[in-house]
């Protein structure tokens, strides 16, 4: 997905893929990079989850504003365990489990399942606290879907159905295609990332 803002690009990419190396799991990969954006800020997350939807593990990877991050949640019945460590200092993480999502397009796609307002867990990218960056947070959030329609992109035409989420004071709207993948993204702002390329094997 390439991110423009009101229309041109800002250097920032998000590339994803799904793979299923064993029955009954996939691994979702997700590389936001905007090393050449102006944050300058690079996210990598790798996904673990059931067939039927349930997370099992997510690790994470972020560098930028002089702050370097390596975090691996592991999910279960009783909530959400691991570590991350910021700057070569390591934090435990024992925080209630819900509905998570992880920052990005393709992260809050992972939403699609919630309907109205609900309490979901994601993680902390403020970093004006360099030891609070990435640490487990509750939001709650209002999600709303619109009537379906069709979006040409990718040099393809794809039947979508808009789903907005609101939390705080942010909104985002995804045009999810058949499977729930985010299509295209807007912020509000004049910020959007569009998907380029999509093949499904």
């Amino acid at each position: 997905m390439r991110y423009e803002q009101d229309g041109r690009p800002t250097g920032a990419m998000e590339t994803w893929r799904v793979s299923c190396p064993m029955t009954g799991y996939e691994v979702l990969r997700v590389d936001l990079d905007a090393q050449d954006a102006p944050s300058g800020h690079s996210y990598l997350y790798h996904l673990v989850r059931q067939e039927n939807g349930r997370f099992e593990r997510l690790g994470v990877r972020f560098w930028g504003s002089g702050i370097t991050v390596e975090a691996t949640l592991i999910f279960d019945e009783q909530g959400i365990t691991g570590t991350r460590t910021v700057n070569g200092i390591t934090y435990p993480v024992d925080a209630p489990g819900g509905t998570f999502w992880f920052p990005s397009s393709i992260g809050l796609g992972l939403l699609a399942g919630v309907s109205n307002t609900e309490t979901a867990v994601t993680l902390n990218t403020n970093l004006s606290d360099p030891a609070a960056a990435f640490a487990i947070r509750t939001v709650d959030i209002a999600t709303q879907w619109g009537d379906k329609t069709t979006l040409n992109t990718a040099g393809q035409a794809f039947a979508v159905r808009p789903f907005t989420i609101q939390w705080a004071d942010q909104t985002r709207t995804l045009w999810l295609d058949e499977y729930n993948w985010p299509l295209k993204m807007a912020r509000g702002d004049g910020l959007t990332a569009v998907e380029t390329r999509y093949v499904r094997y």
